[in-house]
Formats: C-alpha cells, structure tokens, sequence
C-alpha cells in the first residue's frame, strides 16, 4: 500500500529535498537583463509538497511552476537517464530517476503536478504516457537567422532625440538574430482555419469563455511548450483574475527561458512570427507585475523585452514612464 512520507505535523521535518534543493525554497525566476537584478516570486509554502512512497518508487505532489524552476535550474531533466538525490522528511531515501510528470486528472491546468520516481531509468514507454510532461520539456529550438543590426532599425526622426531606454540597446550594438521555435499540436500548416489558438479567439469572441479555456488546455495536455495557449489563457484571465493570469503568463515564460538559457543575449524579432507567443508571455506577465504594484519587477522585465525585440510592437516603451513614476496599472495604460 502506498505510503505518505512527508505529512508529519512540523514543518521542520516534513520539507522535500531534490538534490539538496529544498522544494519550498525554490524561488520561480527569470532572468532580467545585463546589469539588472533577477525578478523573484515567492517559493510555495511547505504544505504545497507531499511525497507518497510504494514498492516501486515515490510520487512527490507539487505546484507546476515549481517543477518548471527545477527544469530551469538543471535540478530535473528531461533525460531520463539522470539520477537525483532524494530527501523526504529529513530521510535521505537514496539516487532516483524521474520517469514522468503527469497534471492531475480533473484539475484546472497549471494546478499541482505529478512527478514520479523510479530506482532505475524509465523505460521508454514509460516517458511517453498521454499527459506526461517530461518529453515535452525539452528546450524549443532556436533557429539563428543571422544578425541583428541597431544601425538599420527606425529611432524616430532624424531630429528627435534617441530615448533613453534605446541608447544602450544602440550602444551594445550588433547582436545575433533568432527565431523560437512554435509549437502548436492540432493545427494542420496546409490549412490556416486549422489554427487551435484562432479557434480559441473566435469562441472568446463569442462569449464562450469555458469553452476557450478548455480548448487551450487541451494544447497544453498534449504538449506544455504551447506558449501560445499559456498567453491566451493569460488573457482570459486578465480582466478579473490578475494572479491567475499571472501564473499562466509566467508558466510560458519559465518553458521560454528554459530554452533560450541563463546567458541569452540575442534579439527575438516581432517581426519572425514564431517569436510572437514567447513575447506575449512577457508582455502579459509584466503587465501583471505592473498591476500588483511590483513596479520594479515590472520595470526589469519590460526592459527585458525591449532588449529581445527592440522594434517594440507591443508599445512596452510607452508603458516604463508609469512604471518608473510608480504611477498604478488602469485598463487605458
């Protein structure tokens, strides 16, 4: 019968270790630009975490955006055939391999998840259950497409002085040029009305908001890299549930920033539409920051974008004097 290992009444004893990384010490992070500081959320409580033991291995509960920092970190990955050190309740239980992470059945997607561990590698059947996690966390592609040049891009007219926010972009000067990889399950290339996330607009459109919702949780069941259903299910949630659709944006830029890694310094056009769905991540996400008053947070991560797509479609330069005066989010900017 499975067991629950980490249910004792202190907290001092009931913490969950992977690697020596304590799970409710693990902060969700991005990492802002050169020269700034890296933007902190708070690590979930001890009482997130629950580890469960049976003969053939343990299934340790916790929250999604925790498990995506630990993919970040290097902590977990998702090669099978690394082993990792687990300590539950101050019990070191030995070396484990993660065979799969699972969302739990019947919960709102960006809930808690499943990771489950094994005393040997998993078996390649194993890693490819419906649902599972693991094999879709590999990093997304990046396709280089050469360099990006500051000496060709607009800075207003000629007789306009540069902003301020633009002069170190200029100054850093010629830097390499790349196109993210897009994954999108369920639409067909040949066919343009195929698109999910279109699908998911129109019904939105029409005030069918559930039905929005489950169909852009659907793409992410079948593959968690669709950083186009995280930032629309972003948007869903934004007008009412700013936490909410903070979770969702920051889900896409975690999976985002997993692949572009820590010391990325290239330029994600706009323009390269495949870029879109990772900048709307951002966006959203600093949006959010910004309407819960974590100015500087919010600053470090517009910035942030800037330096990844300078041509600013998204109007992020318009917002930073608000955000630097500390002047409140209102629905007109």
């Amino acid at each position: 019968m499975p067991k629950a290992i980490a249910n004792a009444n202190s907290s001092s004893i009931r913490r969950i270790a992977i690697d020596g990384h304590f799970l409710d010490e693990v902060q969700t992070r991005l990492h802002s630009d050169v020269g700034s500081k890296s933007l902190s959320y708070l690590s979930a409580p001890v009482e997130r975490h629950h580890a469960t033991e049976d003969e053939d291995g343990i299934t340790l509960k916790l929250p999604a955006v925790t498990a995506l920092q630990l993919f970040n970190d290097g902590v977990l990955s998702a090669d099978g055939r690394k082993s990792v050190e687990l300590t539950v309740a101050g019990r070191l239980l030995g070396a484990y391999f993660l065979h799969w992470m699972h969302t739990i059945p019947g919960d709102e997607f960006g809930g808690p998840v499943l990771l489950r561990f094994g005393r040997q590698p998993a078996k390649k059947e194993q890693t490819h259950e419906p649902n599972a996690w693991v094999k879709a966390l590999v990093p997304l592609k990046l396709y280089p497409k050469g360099d990006w040049d500051p000496a060709e891009e607009y800075w207003g007219e000629p007789r306009e002085p540069i902003e301020a926010w633009a002069k170190p972009i200029i100054r850093r000067g010629v830097r390499p040029m790349y196109e993210m990889e897009q994954v999108l399950p369920g639409a067909d290339p040949e066919d343009f009305d195929s698109d999910p996330i279109l699908e998911a607009n129109e019904l939105k459109d029409r005030r069918q908001i559930t039905r929005a919702k489950k169909l852009l949780e659907s793409l992410l069941v079948k593959d968690v890299r669709c950083l186009d259903a995280h930032a629309h299910l972003g948007n869903l949630a934004f007008d009412k549930q700013v936490r909410t659709a903070l979770e969702h944006y920051q889900r896409g830029v975690l999976i985002g920033e997993l692949s572009l890694g820590e010391k990325f310094e290239g330029v994600l056009p706009w323009g390269m539409i495949d870029n879109r769905p990772f900048l709307r991540c951002l966006n959203g996400l600093g949006l959010c920051l910004w309407r819960l008053e974590r100015f500087e947070e919010a600053e470090a991560l517009f910035m942030r974008l800037l330096w990844m797509s300078p041509s600013d479609n998204l109007g992020v330069r318009f917002l930073l004097p608000s955000v630097r005066t500390r002047k409140p989010w209102t629905a007109n900017g």
